[in-house]
């Protein structure tokens, strides 16, 4: 039992230290990167495709501006994140024309991979990015996850589930093209007890040893970025009312009190269009926000 122990130590140390180099060199193509300032690519998908695509379930009179949802892993978001990409073009293109107050511009709320396929956009569709106002990212994982990485050896994938592989092609090629960095102003809503989007604990200020919470975007090129980690705050209001934390999961993260008090918080700023929120005790219980209706 007593090797078994020191052999699992050793080994975890070693892909601690392999994880960490690899990270360094991550790192290193993410402070050399440069933004992609060209035109949008052309679409490959059909013009009848992508029109049908777009959705809007409940018109609301007299709305102050247009909010594009994107949702997570599901049957369309298995295939090509690139394709995906297309279709969320198309989508803030079009919804950009009709937004209200003439604004032309719109902001989106993405979910886990969804938050991934808004990012490339950003990055790839220079157009585009000048049309979205603010991103509010939900449970991302902009840099990969440990978890896909099981279903890959285990040939239980997709090529959106190759693509956020943490080493994969696909996110060197984001990071090379700023895609590491925030493109529009991005409020970032992350968890630590997300098992879903690991790494995910590590916190600011550790990427110069190579450890980066998937989560976490950098700040861009004066363009601002808030990273919030719903446990991690209400860890503390917790352990100040002698308490335990409540555990914000993926799936959680998304009707969280103290996740919402965040989301709309971004969308009334109209100052630098992010969101810190003033999360409280009441909103860290690990009840349902009050901000949008939950249906089982």
């Amino acid at each position: 039992m007593g090797l078994f122990r020191v052999s699992t130590t050793l080994l975890t140390l070693l892909v601690a230290i392999w994880w960490a180099i690899s990270e360094r060199n991550y790192t290193a193509i993410l402070n050399t990167a440069r933004l992609s300032t060209s035109l949008d690519p052309i679409y490959t998908v059909e013009q009848e495709d992508l029109e049908n695509a777009v959705y809007c379930p409940v018109n609301v009179p007299n709305a102050k501006e247009t909010v594009l949802l994107v949702h997570g892993t599901g049957i369309t978001l298995m295939n090509d994140i690139q394709i995906s990409a297309e279709y969320l073009s198309y989508a803030i293109n079009h919804l950009s024309t009709d937004s209200p107050a003439g604004s032309g511009r719109i902001s989106i709320i993405s979910w886990s991979a969804g938050a991934l396929t808004t990012q490339w956009t950003l990055t790839f569709y220079p157009q585009t990015r000048e049309k979205v106002k603010r991103f509010i990212a939900i449970g991302a994982d902009f840099h990969g996850s440990w978890s896909m990485v099981p279903l890959v050896y285990l040939n239980m994938y997709t090529p959106a589930i190759v693509q956020q592989v943490p080493w994969s092609k696909f996110h060197f090629a984001l990071v090379k093209f700023g895609g590491g960095r925030a493109q529009v102003p991005t409020t970032s809503i992350g968890s630590s007890t997300d098992l879903m989007i690991q790494p995910g604990f590590y916190g600011e200020g550790w990427e110069w040893a190579g450890f980066r919470d998937s989560w976490r975007l950098r700040d861009g090129e004066e363009v601002p970025v808030s990273n919030v980690d719903v446990f991690k705050v209400c860890a503390g209001m917790a352990i100040g009312e002698r308490r335990f934390p409540h555990v914000v999961s993926h799936d959680s993260l998304l009707w969280d009190a103290a996740s919402q008090k965040v989301i709309f918080d971004a969308l009334h700023n109209e100052e630098i269009f992010v969101g810190i929120g003033n999360v409280s005790v009441d909103d860290c219980r690990g009840g349902y926000g009050g901000g949008f209706t939950v249906r089982l």
